[in-house]
């Protein structure tokens, strides 16, 4: 099996992705097809005139360590969660943009969000093993708990770098829109969750925006 997984060939063989037991090829061949992750740059921010900025890698980084500490906090307000599936899913919500890039929202319509999802899902279950992209799955569905707090940790993140950016100086006008939409606004129906936003805002001096919906 030497050789099979080149950093060139960045797509498990048609049997692998069946294959749900984890081998040292699997997990090595993983870590290059996620590589690109780390040179990748979040576009949004590009948009907004912020060069140099994060990476997704980096946000993931951070994504996973607020899903760990939303995990704590459901658990101290008496909730159960399953952390070890939250992390996971965390650590590969954006798997698919290390071939996809960043895809920004400006560029975004529902048809187009709609495409792209199945595109996503063609190359998570492409680059993951069958374990991880099965996280990534149940990530998308939003149903459970776990996936809550990961697509919640997605906005937490944006929003608490924005200030971030913005306390060092680093403005744009459209930053502006970031802080106003409602969108971006998740997993209110979580008191944890929802308890987090309302200090992120508070911090930021900002109003929060009136949800459209959980």
């Amino acid at each position: 099996m030497a050789g099979q997984y080149s950093s060139r060939d960045l797509t498990f063989p048609a049997t692998a992705a069946k294959v749900r037991r984890m081998t040292p090829q699997h997990l090595l061949h993983t870590l290059d097809a996620l590589d690109p992750l780390a040179d990748l740059p979040r576009t949004g921010w590009l948009l907004r005139g912020i060069n140099p900025c994060e990476s997704i890698a980096a946000h993931t980084q951070q994504v996973a360590l607020l899903v760990a500490m939303l995990v704590d906090l459901c658990r101290e307000a008496g909730m159960t969660v399953d952390g070890e599936r939250a992390l996971r899913m965390a650590l590969v919500h954006d798997a698919p943009e290390a071939r996809l890039g960043d895809v920004p929202m400006p560029v975004k319509t529902p048809a187009v969000d709609a495409a792209l999802h199945e595109v996503e899902r063609s190359i998570a279950h492409a680059v993951l093993p069958s374990s991880l992209a099965e996280d990534w799955e149940i990530s998308e569905a939003r149903e459970t708990l776990e996936a809550k707090l990961v697509w919640a940790a997605d906005k937490i993140q944006m929003l608490h770098k924005l200030s971030i950016y913005e306390s060092q100086g680093r403005r744009h006008p459209m930053m502006e829109t970031m802080w106003k939409n409602p969108a971006n606004l998740r997993a209110l129906d979580v008191a944890p969750v929802r308890a987090v936003f309302e200090a992120l805002f508070a911090r930021a001096g900002r109003p929060m925006p009136v949800p459209t919906g959980t």
